[in-house]
Order: C-alpha cells, then structure tokens, then sequence
C-alpha cells in the first residue's frame, strides 16, 4: 500500500468513521466495528480511528490487538493523553503495571487534570503494591471530580484490604450517593459488611447489584463467599451454581464450588470441582495447592481414608512443586501462602517431612515479597528494650488468647521488653482493650501480605512470637517470611510449620516426650511445667435443662466435648466398648458443625451396629451451650474423656476447674500430651493411659465405683490451684528471649 493517502480518502475515512460512533452509541456494536475497520482500511493513519479500534479490541479482550492498534495511533500523534491513558488501561488489563503506570505517568505529563487517568494509575500502582501512592492517586482524582464514584469505589476497595473497613463503607457509600445504578460500588460494600460479618446487609448489597447488572458473575461469586463465611453452605452452593449459569466454563467458580464442599467435610466433591477448575484453568497453582490440601479429610469416614489421605496428599504436593518449576511469569503467591494443611495434625503420625516440604516451597514463594522489604534489623543495643511482635488473629476471647498469648501480654516485664501487637484482621473485644492497654502499640496490619509485611518489618523487632500458626491465613502467609532476626511459634496449633523462617518451636517439659525433636522442623524449646501462664476464670455455672438436651440426670455421664475432627477412627471402638461393658450410660457429643458432626455420627452409629449395639441407647448430640451452662454441665457430668491422638488443652483446664476427672492417654506427639500434661502437673498420673484398653477399663471402673470418682474429685479440688497463675514459664521465657535477642 502506497503511504501517500489522497484525502478523498481520508475524508471518506473519517465520514465512516462518525457514522460507527452513532452507531456505537446507539449499541449497535457490531454494525460499528465493521464501519471502524473500513475507516482502518481507507485511512491506516486516522489516529482517531486507531485510537477506538484500540478501545474496542480492549473492551473485546482482545488485548495485543488493542496494543498494536493503540501503539499506531501513538507513533501518529505521540503526545495525545488519551492515547497514552488507554495504552495504560490495556496493560493494566494484562496486569502489566510498571508499562501501565509509564503510559499513565506520560498521560498525566500532557494533561494533568484528567480524573480517569489518575483513577487507572490509583490501579497500577495498587498492582504493583504501592499502596500509599494508589491512595494518592485515587485521592487525586476524587479531588478533580468529588462525585467520581468509580475512585471512590476503588480508594475503598484499596482501604478494605487495608483492613481500614469502617473508612471503606464510607467510600463505597458515597460511589453508590453518585451512582445509584453503580453494580461494583454494591459488590464492593457487600464485601465489606461480610468482613464485618455483618451478613444482612452485605447478601442486600449483592442482591441489589446484580438486579442492577444480572449477569455480574463477581457479585455473584461474593454473594456465594458471604453465604459460606456466614455457614449458609447450601444457600453458597447455589449462588455458585448460578454463577455457572452466568458462565458455564469460569474456572473460579469451580474453584469456589471446591472450597464450600471442602468446607462441609463433603471431599470427594470438592477433588472434583478442583480439578475441574484445573481442567480449564490448569496453570492455577491455588487451585493446585487447594486440590493437594482436599486430599486430607476434615472428619475421616473410615481407617482406610487416613492412610490413602496422607500418600494422596504427598503426591500433589510433589506434582505441584513440579509445577512450579516450570511455572513462567509472576505469580500470585500471597493466596498460596495462605494455604495450609490444618488437618494433617489431626493424624498421630510424624508430619515433620511432609510439613518441611510444603515450608520449603511457600518460603520459595515468599521470597519476591521478601526482596521488596525494606532493611534489616541491627540488634538493639544493649542499654534498650527487647522489642517483640506478637502476629495474631487471636487478641480476644478465644482458646488460643487465653491458653498461650494472654499471659505473655500481662505478663512478660515491661521494663526489659516492649511489646507490639499485630492483629491479622481477628476480631476485637473486650480482652483485645486489656491488650491495647498492656502493650507498646496495636494495630490491625490489614489482610494485604505485603502492606502488613512492610508495617511490621518498619518495627524493627527483635523477636516476633506466633502464638499459633496454621489456624490464620494471614499469620500463617506472614511466616513465611523473615521479618525480625529470630521468629518463634508456640502450640496454638500444635504441629511443626515446616517453615525455615520459623526458628524455635515454645512447647513446655510436661508435654513433650523423649522423641520429641523428631518431630519438629524448628528448634524444640521446652519451658518448664505446662509452658503458659493460665488464670482461671471465674464462671458461674447454670444448670442446662438435662431433659431437654436429651440427657437423663440418672444416668452416668460422659462427656465428649472434642470436635469432630478430633475422633480417629482407629478409637471408636473405645467408646463402643465403654457402653458395652457399662451398659448404661450417655456419651454426649456437641454439635459443632453440621456436616462435620454427621460424618462423625454416622461413624459411631456404624460401630455400635457392628457389636449389635442401639447406637441411640449412648450416644447424645447436643447443642452448643454458652459457657455458663457447659460449666454447668461439667458440674452434672461423671467424667471427662479427653480425645486421643489430639488432645485438648482449654476444655481439660476448664473441666478440672469444675472438678471433673479427666481420662487421658499420653500420646507420642504434643498434641496428644496436652491433657495427659495437666493431669501429670496436679498430680493425678493414674488418670493418665498408656493404650485404648487401659482407657476403657478405667472409664469403667470409675463409673462402677462411686468411692473412687468422689476421691478424685476430691484431690482435684485441693490440689488444681497449681494449675493457674504460674510465672515460672514466664520468667524462663524472658530469659530465653534476652538470649535469643542478644546474641
């Protein structure tokens, strides 16, 4: 083609070219995009019919196109702004940001007042997660047009992940003033009232976005998350297959429809919808490490599953650091950090290998937010305070608060350590003010892994604690990298983390076995007696109505009070034998979860059927009780049955504190010596097993013997007042830390 055109035909060109915008703007598109081609055709060099070929390809996502075209319409007219800013928008698309912020930079240099290109330069930088910059930049363009409710909807957004929530619905409330028919404004409020789980209001605001737009598939995938945060599973599930209707092959609905049948204990749909997500989207490593992690049941249905469970699992994880080798390009690692194999704890067996190798490949991808921190820190000079973090989700009211960091809080000595909490996002009380009061500073770091990273490494820790990692995605994300010299975790979660960020394990003498080191990919440091400092609270116990619980006051009780996650298997057969021998008694179980607990229920019916035993003569599934009333419980029950393989810490203290006796078997793990640990340090070792028969004779021989029971109730009652308030674990915790840190 000559490069000479007549302007005959640039004329021509450019008539065809108006008529496509009438047409466009009558939303005849189609009819449009042919007339924009002939322009193309008759003109190549019309810088306005590029520059719209180039809207139209981005709008199609059909976006190399949109660069050519657009690039085209730059070398014509090299300083238009609008040329720039949508070269900008298409990189941003391809979340190419450091090319999307040059071309919005150079927008901004040829015409500095344009709301849009500071709104799509606010995203770029989000992108490249500069966040203070974003909001400088959102903050720009709401300056040039207040009303614009597009950067009011993303400055809240950005404030959101901030976990600055409050401030956000602020934001996405003044978007939905200026547009009252603004879908993503309705999304985005509706997210924010799930964080707050203010449930009511944020399904209204996903309703009432997609009444706006129907076929908004991420309103309806968040209105699907809230339902599922909230347990509606059933009413989830159907948003998601909705979502479907609206776009049968989208991978992250599958993907969602995975994690809501995962959530429900239901695995083997959840294996099928994860890789049916991989089917479509098979580069997606969170579906991948989501699809390893579903291969680990929450409740077992049977002893087989747990040993297949566990080889299934190392499989995946091997596929998927394969996987990752040959990964090209960025990727997406702060959702992959988050995950992490809570239940693989609740197998007795050594998890330490497969738990390193799930380290090693999450401190691989920590390491490009790593790169982006800011400076080490030097050792603080000896003449100053030990600073120490405390990471948590869990400064509140909760077993993990009261059991372990509580008592580092009120306690540790204010005059050689300064404390500084970061809360993941948790919850706030009453306890979380006590904390406020007790500490250096608080804040909330937010739910953005690397703003929450660069917030606490400008601390400039000595040491940080994690009281627990592995129930928090964000804490759990957080430890993966290295933000203070020496990082140690305590039992809130009582497993190894696998991670080589993670140096020291904070266990204690009475719950630790001489195999213990075997277990642990940290260093074991073990302080003395039970580790922790406990108060006992004060409860006044109210008596439950025992008819209406299903209960008979006559009858022993014996209560069962572990999640259901917490019942192998391999030990139903115990409490099957203890009613066979007993004849007649009540095990009473709680409902914790519905689906959970019916894998569980289902189980023990099945056991109790194969030695001809009416499951429903022993069994008792109650309700959850507020604390008032499972005191009160405690007070009416015969005994205490602890869980065996994965004990449980909070609820032994709680029943001795009501002088009830605990049976215990001493695991070869932590996490079955919690229980066993208690009873040995008030003194009662013969309430302590070495093997299933010997628990079910002494659960036997309790119950048979009344003189017995009362005696140990008895000593419980004199001797548990050891069991709180103990500084001795305090106090060796400060030295441990004044070495670590001066070192």
């Amino acid at each position: 083609m000559s490069s000479h055109i007549s302007q005959e035909k640039q004329e021509q060109a450019q008539v065809i070219f108006q008529n496509g915008l009438s047409l466009l703007q009558q939303g005849k598109s189609e009819e449009a995009d042919r007339l924009f081609s002939e322009a193309y055709l008759l003109d190549p060099k019309n810088a306005d019919v590029l520059n719209l070929l180039g809207i139209r390809s981005y709008q199609k996502q059909e976006y190399r196109n949109a660069i050519d075209f657009l690039n085209q319409a730059n070398q014509i007219a090299p300083h238009c702004a609008p040329t720039l800013s949508n070269l900008g928008l298409v990189h941003n698309a391809l979340f190419e940001y450091a090319d999307a912020l040059h071309f919005f930079n150079l927008a901004i240099k040829y015409a500095p007042n344009i709301p849009e290109t500071h709104n799509n330069r606010g995203n770029a930088l989000k992108g490249l997660g500069k966040i203070t910059e974003a909001n400088s930049a959102y903050e720009k363009a709401i300056t040039l047009r207040p009303n614009y409710a597009e950067a009011l909807s993303n400055q809240g957004a950005l404030l959101l992940e901030s976990g600055q929530t409050e401030k956000a619905i602020t934001l996405f409330e003044k978007a939905i003033a200026a547009n009252p028919r603004f879908a993503i404004a309705f999304n985005n409020l509706g997210n924010a009232f799930t964080q707050l789980e203010n449930y009511e209001d944020a399904f209204q605001c996903f309703e009432q976005a997609l009444q706006i737009h129907p076929g908004y598939l991420d309103a309806c995938l968040n209105f699907g998350n809230s339902l599922k945060k909230c347990k509606q599973y059933t009413a989830a599930i159907d948003c998601y297959q909705h979502a479907l209707k609206i776009n049968p092959e989208n991978a992250k609905t599958f993907f969602l429809l995975g994690e809501v049948y995962y959530d429900t204990g239901d695995c083997d749909l959840a294996k099928t919808y994860y890789a049916k997500s991989l089917e479509i989207y098979p580069v997606d490593l969170e579906a991948q490490i989501a699809l390893a992690i579903a291969q680990i049941p929450k409740v077992f249905k049977s002893a087989e599953e747990l040993g297949d469970s566990r080889n299934a699992f190392s499989q995946q994880l091997e596929f998927f650091q394969r996987n990752l080798q040959h990964q090209s390009g960025s990727i997406q690692s702060d959702k992959i950090l988050a995950r992490h194999p809570f239940y693989l704890a609740y197998q007795d067996e050594n998890n330490r290998t497969l738990m390193a190798k799930l380290g090693e490949i999450c401190s691989g991808l920590a390491q490009p937010i790593q790169a982006k921190l800011g400076a080490k820190k030097e050792l603080t000079d000896i003449s100053s305070k030990i600073r120490i973090g405390i990471i948590s989700s869990f400064i509140c009211s909760h077993p993990v608060w009261h059991a372990i960091t509580k008592g580092w809080v009120n306690h540790l000595d204010d005059k050689q350590f300064e404390l500084h909490i970061f809360n993941t996002n948790g919850v706030e009380d009453q306890e979380t003010e006590k904390a406020k009061s007790r500490v250096a500073s608080y804040m909330n770091c937010g739910t953005d892994i690397m703003v929450a990273a660069q917030t606490i490494a400008d601390h400039k820790l000595d040491v940080i604690l994690y009281p627990e990692i592995g129930m928090d995605t964000i804490s759990k994300s957080l430890a993966c990298l290295r933000l203070a010299p020496k990082q140690i975790v305590s039992w809130g979660h009582p497993e190894t983390t696998g991670l080589p960020t993670i140096d020291f394990y904070l266990s204690s003498q009475l719950m630790e076995s001489a195999d213990s080191n075997d277990y642990y990919s940290e260093k074991l440091i073990t302080l003395p007696s039970l580790g922790t400092y406990f108060e006992q609270e004060v409860v006044e116990p109210i008596k439950p109505d025992l008819q209406n619980l299903g209960i008979n006051p006559n009858t022993p009780i014996l209560l069962c009070a572990g999640s259901p996650s917490k019942y192998s298997p391999v030990h139903d057969h115990v409490f099957v034998q203890i009613a066979k021998k007993l004849g007649a008694c009540q095990l009473v179980f709680f409902n914790f979860d519905k689906n959970l607990t019916a894998i569980l229920r289902e189980r023990l019916q099945l056991a109790f059927a194969r030695e001809q035993l009416d499951s429903t003569q022993y069994l008792r599934f109650i309700p959850f009780l507020n604390k008032q009333e499972f005191y009160g419980l405690m007070r009416e029950a015969d005994l205490y049955l602890d869980t065996i393989g994965f004990s449980g810490f909070n609820t032994a203290m709680q029943a001795l504190s009501c002088d009830l006796p605990i049976i215990s078997i001493a695991g070869t793990k932590m996490r079955g010596r919690l229980a066993s640990a208690i009873l040995d340090r008030i003194g009662l070792p013969e309430l302590i097993c070495q093997s299933d028969t010997a628990y079910i004779d002494l659960a036997v021989e309790f119950i048979q013997n009344r003189n017995l029971l009362n005696s140990i109730k008895d000593r419980i009652a004199k001797s548990k007042a050891i069991l709180f308030n103990d500084l001795e674990p305090i106090r060796s915790l400060e030295q441990f830390l004044i070495q670590q840190a001066r070192k």
